[in-house]
């Protein structure tokens, strides 16, 4: 039956695979040349042959965009195009601002146009945006000029500019954006995931609080992508107030995550990392206020933030250099590794955005998220293992204790049999080592022998005293309520799961090979084995032992009693091992 189930189990797994290999050709080949029509989503690129004036009037030919242009702040830049002949109605044409004012004429009529003025909201600079330009079919041949200025920036840059049919112009935006969007969004969905997480967890796990200031890190920078890309014009119906929410983002990003730097680092840094959050406060409350009134933009005070980003990288890195030197790092190793690429991603991010803009604004430090993510969620599992192992540890040696005292109490509680509880666990502890490989216990199984032993007993407290300390042998009503002990034991132990074998080897101590024991009859292999080698140890500590009704036997005798009761009282291999082992001076 097994053999056919492991048959049914590769062959679900091959019709899986197969599975992805249809949904493969299914996402990137048409087979069938009969499938529906879609149309189509191309769009056509005008990459070349514009002809730039600047400012001062001079004029540069067959020119290829996109590219960026070098001129005094607030001057206007013009690039014409003729029109393809292909232009027709339903067209549009597709161009980005990146925060440059635009106006758009063809044939010298103007067609759109993008100003600061036009905004509401007081501001230097219009934000960057899509302007899209309804074509017709008058418009193909005729001369397309963009007029460009940038009231406060020297630079200005012109885009990749193309024409569709109708909202097609889009997909080339969507197809370059959409690794981002998609990032950002799933780092928003982690990040409220792990807040979830910490309201759950928080009571119960001292690593608790990074996992909040990580997940709200992650959450600020999903938003900041969002409101960031190059597609929010589709995202939000305020792209310029989104604009205004993005910069206030990024302003605060480097205090959130220094509060996560400092949480995981237990507060060690915390006069520099206060310190630090609180000029990055006073500088995000003074940029709204420059803001709202109109001073300057965020824009203009970009550099700012991303100063204090800077010093915010710089701080964790040297707080993980002092941590590597004086060993407080290993306490975090794996997260350790996460700051580390975090902070190398950090600053790729920065330098993207100044020097060399070769990926996505937000692209890198999102990556470096995510890799901070899941090496501290390996973190926080190691430290779930760790403190789970410490507790066990501590339980165990609780338990170590609380068995002492138990065999000490039952040993008092019995004035002719003191230490008998103690001298079982060790005599059993023993033979339990020998038999060790052959019956494949580990340290464990050989400790719990050991404690099961000392409290094998335990049940005695229930017998009264006056049975328990008689003189002389039992009359068969009191040795009825000697026989108790046993099922006395293993009832009070029925919350103590955490010692395997602890309940049986309780109860089935005094049950015999030949079934003739107490308190249920079991004969042979039915009978636990650590029942089997505590009645072993029992019965050699009751005879090695002076009684109220006999002297302790001689060494001979007893060997004797263990030859004459194996296979009747005693499991017979056990009893052999345990004989050579008090002939060879084990026991």
């Amino acid at each position: 039956m097994r053999r056919f189930e492991r048959v049914l189990k590769i062959a679900f797994v091959l019709v899986f695979i197969v599975a992805l290999f249809v949904f493969s050709v299914a996402v990137f080949k048409q087979v069938d040349p009969g499938e529906a029509y879609i149309g189509s989503f191309d769009s056509n690129l005008l990459d070349e042959g514009w002809t730039i004036i600047y400012p001062d009037g001079h004029v540069e030919e067959n020119v290829s965009i996109p590219l960026d242009i070098d001129v005094e702040a607030g001057s206007v830049l013009a690039i014409e195009h003729t029109l393809p002949d292909d232009v027709g109605d339903g067209m549009r044409l597709g161009l980005r601002s990146s925060r440059e004012e635009m106006t758009v004429y063809i044939a010298d009529e103007q067609r759109s146009e993008y100003k600061v003025e036009d905004f509401i909201v007081k501001r230097k600079s219009v934000v960057s945006a899509f302007i899209l330009v309804d074509l017709k079919d008058a418009d193909a041949g005729q001369t397309l000029r963009i007029e460009m200025s940038s009231p406060s920036d020297p630079v200005i840059r012109i885009n990749d500019i193309n024409y569709a049919y109708g909202n097609n112009v889009w997909f080339s935006y969507i197809g370059h954006n959409i690794n981002l969007v998609f990032i950002a969004i799933l780092m928003i969905c982690i990040g409220m995931f792990a807040i979830v997480v910490f309201l759950f967890i928080r009571k119960k796990v001292a690593e608790a609080k990074s996992v909040f200031y990580h997940a709200q890190t992650i959450i600020i920078a999903g938003l900041w992508m969002l409101s960031e890309s190059e597609l929010r014009q589709v995202i939000f119906h305020s792209p310029s107030l989104s604009n205004v929410f993005s910069f206030m983002l990024i302003e605060i990003i480097a205090a959130f995550g220094s509060m996560y730097c400092n949480e995981v680092q237990k507060h060690h840094y915390a006069r520099i990392y206060t310190l630090l959050q609180s000029v990055i406060l006073l500088q995000v409350l003074a940029n709204i206020v420059l803001n709202v009134t109109g001073v300057v933009d965020f824009y203009d005070t970009l550099i700012l933030s991303h100063a204090w980003s800077a010093l915010t990288i710089i701080v964790v890195a040297g707080t993980l250099i002092a941590d590597g030197i004086t060993g407080r790092i290993r306490r975090y190793g794996f997260t350790a590794i996460g700051m580390v690429l975090l902070v190398i991603f950090s600053m790729l991010e920065i330098v993207n955005f100044y020097f060399i803009n070769i990926v996505s604004m937000g692209f890198l430090l999102g990556i470096g998220l995510l890799m901070l993510l899941a090496f501290t969620t390996v973190q926080v599992v190691i430290d779930l293992i760790r403190s789970a192992e410490k507790r066990r540890r501590d339980l165990e040696k609780a338990n170590r204790t609380t068995f002492q005292t138990i065999a000490s109490t039952i040993d008092a509680k019995d004035r002719y049999t003191g230490g008998h509880s103690e001298r079982v666990g060790h005599y059993a502890k023993l033979l339990c080592k020998a038999v060790a490989e052959e019956y494949g216990f580990t340290h464990d199984d050989i400790s719990a022998v050991n404690y099961i032993g000392k409290m094998h007993d335990l049940g005695k407290i229930g017998v009264p005293d006056k049975v328990l300390n008689k003189n002389g042998r039992l009359t068969d009503e009191e040795f009825d309520l000697m026989k108790q002990h046993t099922i006395i034991g293993y009832d009070m132990l029925k919350n103590i799961d955490y010692i395997p074998g602890l309940r049986d080897g309780v109860r089935s101590h005094h049950e015999r090979w030949d079934g003739g024991g107490y308190p249920d009859g079991l004969k042979g292999e039915k009978i636990p084995l650590y029942a089997r080698i505590l009645c072993i140890a029992d019965s050699y500590d009751a005879m090695t032992t002076d009684r109220v009704y006999r002297k302790k036997l001689s060494k001979e005798t007893v060997l004797e009693e263990l030859e004459k009761n194996k296979g009747k009282q005693f499991d017979p291999h056990l009893a052999d091992v345990f004989i050579g082992m008090i002939r060879g001076g084990v026991v």
